[in-house]
């Protein structure tokens, strides 16, 4: 172990330098959000923006073709969004639906910018007297933050239905006028696509959302008593391991917390199921009789009479499967442990290290070092079992924990043994000797994946929570031997941490780098929507032609009411998750402060402690992570509101004012229509290039900020020895788990995407 110590030293120098960084909750806060942004990027909005207005403005211009003068035959059950039988007064309807629209986003969105703003609550944490009195009222104001921006969003994902499932009854009423089989499969495909679009205001998924929250609270409550255990059985002297505990713990809940998010999101506004036959929007077109079975019977597979089946409303999901089961979350506390226990099983010249093992019990307490141990591995494995799953990463780790369990009590009877009756230890060579070191090292690298998958989750705090204590760090790492087991426990879990943020940190970035590959392809595909408009634009456009612009137009505003309806989403959710942090983490904190300030600021747990960190240090740091992980998500749904506001005045608006004066227009000469409509697509197009370019500058300023942090980074792992192959091998396998799953959701999303579907029916 001749690096040993230096390699330590680097660990927690660097360990120290983020804890005690000035601007660290901007730092953790920032890399949260780069690993959330590949899924909501602002980008994906404001890109359809100026071609969809371009959009509107086809439509006023197909009003003015005399073969628009028809006059649309209704349903039997009558329209269900369409205002008139006439086709032209519909196409300017329809046109004026989008300005109210953007009219609406305009409105909204700079209510959602100054709202989701949130208060830094971080400040008031330090002080008890200042979290007694600002910390609940500060997350009160974050909850009903919330509430306004859901009632907001709510409000334009209704007006971009309204518009979309207004073009969508028009397009199929149109198809009814000349009713051929291949327009009415068209017709249903469209609408289909168009329904699958809606949430489901009135329906919420409580037994999921209330199954999140209740594992939520359940590992709240083991996290503390796993601390209390801790500290119950914590060997004098192991100060600098305390740290690296505490901090396992508090990563945990904020994983916890970071799993749950997406399931409440999910849950709290599911999307509505799909309607097919006459419930379907533009339903009286469904009169093609349904596919025969071999017997003459109707086929079982669901179809929309004859069209193909619906595909599932559900966007594919960017974490890997299970990504919500505790043992992501539950394995973080255990990293600390496994890592003791693989510096004393792995050993010196191929040998169980038995000096390691047996500690020094003058300077560490009565305990063995192998002792503690096998105390809380066991106490892991007791606490995890009720809230395992039967899912393979609950399996996972049951079996880790269980092998490993029996392999550290079998060494710590050997060390007992050999205290007691004077035993020799087993030989390096013995069957014995090699079955520990093969079981426990099988399971310690499935622990390792685990905890890599956890810490790469998007967003997860890369390196884990800042501790909210006031303990000196270099305190702590004085006279520190390298070569005894806490110190080596440290170590290995340090480079473990050091080596996953790294590739953490470069999976963020590669994530970012493919979404914005994949906004490319959607530029261009809007500019062959914006080209195919610009040939529309005929004074005497016909019946088909007016199909194929409503059809360009429900693409466009399907793009924009998905963009719309992750908002919707986030903000439902995120009033429930404040709540819950309320209950779980602010109150018991609060009693506590309540306490201290009542004491006069003695601290009433101030015994209750792993080394130098008090369970209130503890309780702080819970609530400090709830706080920069809402901040996160509020930051990147916040960001969006902010550059459509930015960016609206000189690349939206200007365009509404341009469809205002189309729509005075309409009943005008029509050649003075087509001669605006070309001004607009020309607006459109230069606005389109001007969001591209911004976009551009953007997203090179985030790739170099990532990039700066993967290097900061690669400085430190560059000065100490890289983890074991096996080890290096299977953080590896758990970063690329998530990068695989975001990687695959984007392409999936982006096939789905409206902007990409062809939806022409090809000949038999």
């Amino acid at each position: 172990m001749p690096s040993d110590g230096k390699d330590l030293s680097v660990v927690l120098e660097a360990q120290e330098r983020r804890d005690l960084a000035p601007d660290v909750s901007s730092q953790v806060i920032k890399e949260m959000k780069n690993s959330l942004i590949f899924q909501n990027n602002w980008e994906d909005l404001l890109q359809s923006a100026p071609t969809s207005i371009s959009c509107m403005g086809a439509c006023f211009a197909a009003s003015s073709s005399p073969k628009a003068v028809v006059k649309l035959t209704p349903p039997e059950k009558g329209w269900q969004y369409l205002r008139y039988s006439s086709l032209q007064a519909n196409l300017i309807e329809c046109g004026n639906l989008g300005r109210y629209a953007f009219i609406e986003a305009e409105s909204g969105m700079g209510l959602i910018q100054h709202t989701s703003t949130v208060n830094d609550v971080l400040a008031c944490l330090s002080e008890p007297a200042a979290a007694k009195k600002l910390l609940k009222p500060q997350l009160s104001t974050i909850k009903n933050s919330a509430t306004i921006c859901y009632d907001t969003a709510v409000k334009l994902d209704k007006k971009f239905e309204e518009w979309l499932f207004y073009a969508c009854e028009m397009h199929a009423a149109c198809v009814e006028q000349e009713n051929s089989t291949r327009d009415i499969l068209l017709s249903n495909q469209v609408c289909l696509a168009a329904e699958q679009t809606r949430l489901d205001y009135q329906q919420t998924a409580v037994q999921e959302a209330e199954k999140a929250s209740g594992l939520l609270e359940k590992q709240v409550g083991l996290a503390s008593d796993a601390f209390k255990k801790a500290s119950d059985e914590f060997p004098t002297g192991w100060d600098l391991m305390g740290q690296q505990i505490v901090g396992d713990l508090a990563t945990c809940l904020t994983t916890a917390l970071n799993q749950a998010i997406p399931v409440l999101v999910q849950s709290m506004s599911p999307m509505a199921e799909a309607k097919v036959g006459t419930d379907l929007v533009g339903g009286f077109l469904n009169v093609l009789e349904p596919p025969k079975g071999p017997a003459g019977a109707a086929a079982t597979a669901p179809t929309t009479n004859g069209g193909p089946a619906p595909a599932s409303a559900v966007p594919p999901s960017p974490l890997p499967t299970h990504a919500a089961d505790p043992a992501y979350a539950e394995v973080l506390k255990s990293t600390t442990y496994l890592a003791g226990i693989n510096s004393i099983v792995a050993g010196k010249d191929g040998n169980i290290d038995w000096d390691m093992a047996k500690g020094n019990s003058t300077t560490e307490g009565a305990k063995t070092s192998i002792k503690f141990f096998s105390i809380m591995l066991g106490d892991a494995k007791s606490r995890f079992d009720p809230v395992a799953t039967t899912a393979e990463p609950s399996l996972m780790l049951t079996k880790v924990l269980q092998v490993c369990s029996q392999v550290v009590d079998e060494i710590s009877a050997a060390v007992d043994s050999s205290a007691n009756a004077k035993q020799s230890y087993p030989e390096k060579d013995s069957d014995q000797v090699k079955k520990w070191q093969s079981d426990f090292a099988a399971q310690y690298q499935n622990s390792v994946t685990l905890a890599s998958v956890a810490r790469s989750l998007p967003g997860s705090a890369a390196g884990g929570v800042p501790l909210m204590a006031s303990v000196d760090p270099a305190a702590q790492t004085a006279a520190v031997n390298a070569k005894t087991a806490q110190a080596q426990a440290v170590l290995e879990a340090g480079k473990n941490r050091l080596t996953t943020t790294q590739q953490m940190l470069t999976t963020s970035q590669d994530n970012y780098i493919k979404a914005t590959d994949l906004l490319v392809a959607q530029q261009n595909k809007l500019g062959e929507i914006q080209a195919n408009l610009s040939r529309l634009t005929a004074s005497n456009l016909t019946l088909e032609e007016i199909k194929s612009i409503l059809i360009e137009c429900i693409k466009l505003i399907i793009n924009l009411k998905e963009q719309i309806t992750n908002l919707v989403r986030f903000f439902k959710a995120i009033a429930s998750i404040v709540e819950i942090c309320v209950k779980l983490q602010v109150e018991p904190f609060l009693e506590t402060v309540k306490a201290i300030v009542a004491a006069d600021g003695t601290d009433p747990n101030r015994d209750l402690k792993i080394g130098d960190y008090t369970i209130t240090d503890f309780e702080r740091t819970q609530v400090y992570g709830a706080v920069i992980t809402l901040r996160s998500y509020f930051g990147v749904f916040s960001d969006i509101a902010k550059m459509w506001n930015e960016l609206s005045k000189h690349h939206i608006m200007p365009g509404l004012k341009m469809c205002d004066e189309l729509a005075v227009t309409a009943d005008e000469d029509s050649g003075q229509m087509i001669k605006k409509v070309k001004v607009l697509e020309e607006w459109a197009q230069k606005a389109s290039d001007a969001v591209a370019k911004i976009a551009r500058e953007e997203q090179r300023q985030i790739i170099d900020g990532m990039e700066n942090r993967v290097l900061e980074i690669k400085q430190t792992t560059l000065r100490i020895e890289a983890p074991v192959e096996s080890t290096f091998k299977a953080i590896t396998e758990g970063t690329e788990t998530t990068k695989d799953a975001a990687q695959t959701s984007m392409v999936k999303t982006s096939e789905k995407s409206s902007l990409n579907q062809r939806w022409v029916i090809e000949d038999d």
